[in-house]
């Protein structure tokens, strides 16, 4: 059984049991909390506006040789046995952010809000970008050499903005010799961000979603956070916390444009910064990463992003027929459109997103009238009404948006006319 200390006080320790969710870590200790609640006249007054402090806890499982420091956990629930030989009292808590480390005493050196200068982040994806630094075989007539360096092998390129200094990438290795002779080697590549100045470490989730973005955008439903290690002064810890997840596809996919890691990275972080932009930028996730299962919904975010993208240009004749231009524009080349047909599909997808902006996504009788501007206060003669309208052509005129929203990203933020990102909303 494992042993507990609450509160950073390690003269008083508590016996222990715990166990590892997705979401949190939750720890049962032979603890009463009770003793926490201030009593009036001798009685303990618990109702639902009874609130506990959140505390760090330090968990110790010398037989496992893990330890877990969580950080503001929080009360999830108590038991209390009485009258029995193993009766008592067992308090429930639970943690989203903790540390992890092989030597408890570096868990304790820890300060109350540790600062972080570096992040690596882990993931299998890497060494299939990056090959295996680490690793060097030697053929020759008399011998097959496998050798492993425990040098770092970083390559790396300078950022300086929104608040990183630069980035790497790299691999290390694990070797095991199982009891039948076998040796298994494990490679485990990773990205390290360097900080220009140390951070809280609530705000790596910031860093790590950020990359994940990015990532998502260059090797599209591959790139799976396996874990995250911070240097906390000059030691790695292993830091669980909440982060952006991916859903990860088993076949093969290409990389979205035909450079290197470091080069599209380090695009990215210059032209499309993230964490703390206030624009357009924001939506990336949810085009990329979690669009909605609802296709009405996602027909609005492609909408709002290339409306808030090409009026922020301010270019005077564009503002106003930015979805038209658009089309022209971001839209797939190969396709000969009529400026006709142009203008029915622009005003099509206008007349849809007002029609769900303001009378809600049910369209009476499947019918939706396509109104264009009034000329001299009178009807337009090209006005008419979409009938029998279905999910096959909303599907169409959302699947125009997105192709759209990709080409704005790739080409317009990033600069890459060719490009091929292979994910479907």
């Amino acid at each position: 059984m494992a042993v507990c200390y609450l509160f950073a006080n390690y003269e008083v320790q508590y016996k222990c049991e715990y166990i590892l969710k997705k979401e949190f870590i939750e720890v049962d200790i032979d603890y009463d909390i009770e003793k926490e609640i201030e009593t009036k006249d001798g009685i303990i007054l618990w109702g639902n506006s009874t609130k506990f402090e959140k505390r760090d806890i330090l968990i110790i499982d010398f037989q496992n040789k893990t330890n877990y420091l969580l950080k503001n956990a929080y009360y999830a629930g108590m038991n209390s046995t009485y009258g029995t030989p193993d009766g008592g009292c067992k308090t429930k808590f639970r943690a989203t952010n903790y540390f992890k480390h092989r030597d408890y005493e570096k868990l304790i050196d820890l300060k109350a809000m540790p600062k972080v200068s570096g992040i690596r982040v882990y993931s299998k994806s890497i060494n299939k970008l990056i090959g295996y630094p680490s690793l060097k075989i030697e053929k020759s007539d008399k011998e097959y050499a496998i050798k492993l360096s425990k040098e770092k092998s970083n390559r790396s390129v300078s950022i300086n903005n929104n608040g990183i200094k630069d980035i790497a990438v790299s691999d290390d290795w694990t070797c095991n010799r199982e009891k039948t002779g076998n040796f298994t080697i494990e490679f485990n590549g990773y990205i390290e961000i360097t900080l220009t100045k140390r951070n809280n470490y609530t705000e790596v989730s910031s860093f790590v979603n950020e990359l994940v973005i990015f990532m998502q955008l260059y090797f599209p439903n591959n790139f799976s956070v396996d874990k995250i290690w911070c240097m906390v002064g000059e030691n790695y810890y292993e830091l669980i916390t909440n982060k952006m997840e991916v859903k990860c596809t088993e076949r093969y996919t290409e990389k979205t444009v035909e450079v290197g890691l470091l080069e599209f990275l380090s695009g990215c972080y210059k032209k499309i910064p993230y964490r703390k932009s206030k624009t357009e930028i924001r939506n990336i996730p949810y085009i990329v990463i979690n669009t909605s299962r609802n296709i009405e919904d996602n027909f609005l975010m492609f909408y709002r992003f290339i409306e808030c993208y090409y009026k922020k240009q301010n270019i005077p004749n564009i503002i106003k027929r930015f979805v038209s231009y658009s089309i022209r524009n971001n839209y797939d080349s190969t396709i000969n459109w009529t400026d006709e047909q142009i203008e029915n599909y622009s005003q099509e997808i206008i007349c849809l997103r007002n029609h769900y902006v303001h009378s809600g996504y049910f369209i009476k009788n499947s019918s939706l009238k396509i109104s264009f501007e009034k000329i001299d206060g009178k009807k337009n003669p090209k006005d008419y009404t979409v009938s029998n309208l279905d999910i096959s052509w909303i599907y169409e005129r959302t699947k125009i948006l997105y192709r759209i929203t990709l080409d704005i990203i790739f080409r317009k933020m990033l600069g890459y006319d060719n490009y091929k990102f292979e994910k479907h909303f």
